[in-house]
């Protein structure tokens, strides 16, 4: 069976709705001017049917999914397929003009059984779903996983001019055809065009009374198509316009935030300077994380999830740190989902010189500058993928030098308290770390000596 999320799949679903689309254009224009197609243009359109047929016969060797549950069994598959799309795809894809003598006359309805191929465009509803993820394969436990191609706001929005672009060609295709003497003096292409235009105008509302019926039934199809054009005016008032707003949700969201800080400043009357860091903050903040909250996020994550991620996006930087490398994976496991993130602004002291230290920082984006304190001489300047503040984890000496952000810095802290309860559970590696502790005191103790 094939796997209905297979790239193949989605790439012979896309082939077939190019196909769809074009007999949805081209059949009605031939009912209603009764032209007659080349060799050529007859090879093509018997090759689409083709295509059609074949779809029919790989539907019914497609698995489902039912509540994200993958049915393979061809008897339930063939069910399900037979109850819902089967008589669509099989009346647009039969060729009744090869069983012309049978069935009509020559001239006759053969063209007009040419309108069930129509009947496949109500496929297009579910082609757009289906086309609109990029199926990246199935795992091992035979689940999917799917990448959204566009933003989902983005192709409501050409969903909805796809379908009324194609609406309004039917009804000006309908106008034609109630109307054989409109413009019988043009070409095809005028007589189209102007009956576009009536399309469009009587679908917008707007109406403007150049192009009017005068038989009954062009009288009452105007009326028909003025009440669906109410309907799709309201529409695109109701919809485009959230659509529109909804393309870029974050930055909307984004630009709330920064109202409301505004009156948090206004309301504290707090200096200029500092409103501006706070502002500086926010803005940063947006463009280097665009709006995302990692800790909502974070808590939302099942734990088995959220370790993997957490390892993918962290294990670089921890295992550059000398005493992580021989670190069992357990803890590296452990450790990883402990990093919280944290951010500065340039200019902004990590920690000084003297402080109790609490944390080790582990440096994701930007740079940071290692100052002497009472000389304020850049000892070093440490740039992403670097870490700072590593002895924390395993003694109680004060911090020896400061630490200012150089640029907004984006980093990551594991706490010396959770730290410790980690080593808890690996009492092998606990020995590891305090052994070099050990050394270390030893080293400052004879650098001490030393310098007596």
């Amino acid at each position: 069976m094939i796997h209905p999320n297979s790239p193949y799949k989605r790439i012979w679903d896309l082939f077939v709705f190019i196909c769809i689309t074009y007999f949805a254009i081209e059949v009605p224009i031939r009912l209603v001017f009764h032209y007659k197609l080349s060799a050529g243009v007859n090879y093509f359109e018997r090759g689409i049917q083709i295509i059609f047929g074949i779809d029919v016969l790989l539907n019914f060797n497609t698995a489902i999914l039912k509540d994200r549950l993958l049915i393979q069994n061809r008897k339930i598959v063939s069910k399900t397929y037979l109850r819902s799309w089967f008589l669509v795809d099989f009346l647009s894809a039969f060729p009744f003009d090869l069983f012309g003598g049978f069935f009509f006359q020559y001239f006759g309805v053969t063209d007009s059984l040419k309108i069930l191929r129509l009947l496949r465009s109500v496929r297009v509803f579910e082609l757009f779903k289906s086309l609109r993820l990029l199926a990246l394969g199935a795992d091992s436990d035979e689940r999917f996983r799917l990448i959204e191609v566009i933003n989902p706001m983005t192709f409501r929005l050409i969903f909805f001019v796809y379908w009324t672009s194609l609406f309004a060609h039917w009804v000006a295709c309908g106008w034609i055809h109630l109307g054989p003497e409109f413009l019988a003096d043009k070409d095809m292409t005028t007589r189209y065009i102007r009956a576009l235009y009536w399309s469009v105008t009587t679908l917008t509302t707007i109406g403007y009374g150049d192009i009017t019926p005068v038989t009954n039934s062009q009288t009452i199809y105007t009326m028909g198509v003025m009440i669906l054009g109410v309907g799709i005016y309201g529409y695109v008032i109701g919809n485009i316009a959230t659509l529109l707003s909804n393309l870029d949700i974050s930055r909307v969201s984004f630009q709330e935030k920064l109202n409301t800080i505004d009156s948090f400043i206004k309301y504290k009357k707090l200096p200029p300077n500092l409103a501006n860091r706070i502002r500086s903050y926010y803005v940063n903040l947006w463009e280097n994380k665009h709006g995302i909250d990692e800790s909502e996020i974070w808590d939302q994550l099942p734990s088995g999830i959220k370790i993997d991620v957490s390892m993918f996006l962290h294990n670089h930087l921890i295992s550059v740190v000398p005493f992580f490398k021989n670190a069992p994976e357990e803890l590296k496991r452990e450790v990883v989902l402990e990093l919280k993130p944290a951010f500065y602004m340039k200019g902004d002291v990590i920690f000084r010189e003297g402080d109790v230290p609490h944390n080790m920082y582990f440096l994701s984006k930007g740079h940071v500058e290692v100052i002497k304190e009472k000389t304020g001489e850049i000892l070093a300047t440490l740039n992403s993928g670097s870490f700072f503040g590593e002895m924390s984890l395993i003694d109680d000496s004060l911090r020896t030098a400061t630490i200012k952000a150089g640029s907004f810095c984006d980093v990551y802290t594991l706490g010396k308290d959770r730290f410790a309860e980690i080593l808890k559970h690996h009492p092998g590696f606990a020995k590891h770390i305090q052994g070099i502790a050990e050394e270390r005191k030893k080293n400052q103790t004879s650098k001490t000596h030393h310098t007596e």
